[in-house]
C-alpha cells in the first residue's frame, strides 16, 4: 500500500481497519479479549497471563483440546481459579481454530 503520488509505503493500518491478527498467528491479546467477552469479570491481567501460558501448553500438547488445556492451566496457575482457566482455554482453542493456528 502506498500513499498516492508519493510512491512510499504508508504505515500499517493507515486508512484501513484491522479485523484480526494474521492467519496462522497466535495472539494472546486477542485470546484474552475473547475470554473477557465470555467472562466480563475476568481481570485483564489474569486473562492476558493465562492466554500467554495457554499458547505454551498448546505447543507442548500439539493438539487443540480445551479440557486438557484448562486442566494444565489450572494445575500451573491455581490462584487464577477454575473459571478463568476454562474460559481462557476455550478462547485459545476457538481462536486457533478460527485463525488456522497450528500448535
Amino acid at each position: 500500500m502506498s500513499t498516492p503520488g508519493s510512491g512510499a509505503p504508508s504505515g500499517y493500518g493507515e486508512g484501513e481497519r484491522v479485523f484480526g491478527p494474521p492467519q496462522g498467528s497466535y495472539d494472546a491479546d486477542w485470546v484474552a479479549a475473547a475470554a473477557r467477552r465470555a467472562d466480563p469479570g475476568l481481570p485483564e491481567e489474569t486473562g492476558r497471563e493465562l492466554a500467554v501460558y495457554a499458547w505454551e501448553h498448546l505447543r507442548a500438547m500439539g493438539e487443540l483440546d480445551a479440557p486438557e488445556l484448562a486442566r494444565r492451566l489450572m494445575a500451573d496457575h491455581q490462584a487464577a481459579g477454575a473459571t478463568p482457566a476454562n474460559v481462557v482455554a476455550k478462547a485459545a482453542v476457538d481462536f486457533c481454530q478460527a485463525y488456522d493456528v497450528t500448535p
